[in-house]
């Protein structure tokens, strides 16, 4: 609820609303209203927490106030309240640190409640200082301890991040970041995840400039074997394979699956369709591939037999895992960006995950060729590094779990259905690189490796 105080820490709305609608994660059009503001310090500088409602959606800040702003803090105001300047309170080490003392704490403030389980301190507290690369939500890191996750959108319920890492770590699945906290409020009457704070992963290396950095090295050195070449990346997608499938594995036990009703499959095959129909409206290059796409669509109803449910990552790509020195780990459990939550915590197929991670490979191994003047010449070794990859990734989950069929329709179909998604996608942001998922397509249907720009 807002209180006479609101006005000493908030922004005008012309203010306001102008900074929002130039964040890429605020997807609101209409009046942005302030409904709920909760102090966690006062004095100079303060910090307080602030829930905002636009067109039916709800979305959260951190508000530093200060009463002269640093030059190390000018590039995160957002305006003014009254005459002390208002910025995004993550780029403030004094700010965040705050946070962490509330989590050690287990805090309840105003509708707010930090729940922690952290280890007591042997040294000061580390700097919480904000995750540099591109973020659809907001990360803090402390040190080389905790990651602490601001879901930028809310939405009433647990958060599936939450929910799947609280399960997995249940039965010490090796490859998360163990988690160590979260903050909840209540909205619509229903407990929410605002944030959750997970372990460091240290000496973290993001699984696509690893791999990218294999397919530039193999096609920079003459030769035809990946095998050869001085960053092969076939043993790591092994590696990655069997994580995957661990961790399938350990969220069938922890959370159950189940076999999906004639009902349910035919919606599924049903929800692909609808996807590429709404493709197909905007790219029109993908009309000589729609009889060979609904084929393999309608193949799973006629001959997939039962498809197994279960709990998902629902956003797994190359971008999403960390190669620690002692294992992979998947990160952001969050599901499909921007769906609801019932669409996020939806049982799905595990082939799901497979298909995506297969989708980044082939993103992995096609990147260079976007622009490139000798298309020709590369793409029969950027095929042949795909190949060698998809088969250590897919040897290493089936190692794991014998589910995986390398002639599943079911994972066929799901992978064409993700590239369809891809291509309407580049479509709109990056038409140079439609190239990538339509030959992806046009390789399934025709049997051939082909570049179709």
């Amino acid at each position: 609820m807002t209180t006479s105080r609101a006005v000493e820490v908030l922004p005008s709305p012309e203010q306001l609303d102008r900074w929002l609608h130039a964040q890429v994660w605020f997807r609101g059009r209409g009046p942005v209203e302030c409904s709920q503001v909760t102090f966690l310090r006062d004095g100079d500088p303060v910090l307080v927490h602030v829930v905002l409602a636009c067109d039916g959606r709800r979305y959260q800040l951190l508000l530093g106030v200060r009463d002269e702003l640093p030059e190390r803090l000018v590039h995160a105001q957002i305006g003014t309240a009254g005459d002390r300047p208002v910025y995004e309170a993550v780029y403030d080490p004094e700010l965040t640190a705050v946070l962490l003392d509330h989590f050690e704490a287990s805090s309840e403030v105003a509708d707010l409640r930090f729940r922690g389980a952290l280890a007591p301190r042997y040294t000061a507290a580390p700097v919480g200082r904000p995750f540099s690369g591109p973020q659809r939500n907001r990360s803090i890191v402390y040190g080389q301890r905790h990651v602490l996750k601001f879901f930028r959108e809310l939405t009433p319920g647990d958060n599936p991040e939450l929910v799947l890492l609280t399960a997995l770590d249940s039965v010490e699945d090796p490859h998360i970041a163990r988690p160590q906290g979260a903050l909840e409020t209540d909205l619509d009457g229903v407990r929410t995840t605002l944030a959750v704070l997970n372990e460091f992963v240290p000496l973290g290396a993001l699984g696509w400039p690893m791999a990218t950095a294999s397919v530039r090295d193999f096609l920079a050195v003459p030769g035809d074997d990946p095998a050869a070449a001085g960053g092969d990346f076939a043993a790591e997608a092994h590696r990655l394979g069997r994580a995957v499938a661990r961790v399938h594995a350990d969220l069938r036990t922890t959370l159950g699956d189940q076999v999906a009703g004639p009902d349910d499959e035919a919606e599924f095959v049903s929800a692909m369709h609808s996807r590429l129909d709404a493709a197909l409206a905007e790219v029109p290059r993908l009309e000589e591939f729609e009889a060979g796409l609904r084929a393999r669509f309608d193949a799973v109803l006629e001959t997939a037999g039962p498809i197994r449910l279960q709990r998902v990552h629902g956003d797994l790509h190359l971008g999403q895992v960390l190669r620690s020195p002692r294992a992979w780990v998947l990160v952001d459990f969050e599901g499909v960006p921007h769906g609801d939550a019932v669409e996020r915590s939806r049982p799905r197929p595990a082939a799901y995950d497979v298909a995506t991670v297969l989708r980044s490979l082939h993103y992995a191994a096609a990147q260079l060729l976007v622009g490139a003047d000798d298309v020709d010449a590369l793409l029969p070794l950027a095929a042949r590094w795909l190949g060698r990859n998809r088969t250590a990734f897919c040897d290493g989950y089936s190692e794991v779990s014998a589910d995986l069929r390398r002639d599943d329709v079911l994972l066929t179909a799901v992978e064409l259905d993700r590239a369809v998604l891809e291509v309407r996608h580049e479509n709109r942001f990056r038409p140079e690189w439609t190239v990538i998922p339509l030959s992806a397509i046009a390789e399934v249907v025709t049997g051939e490796p082909v570049w179709t720009a």
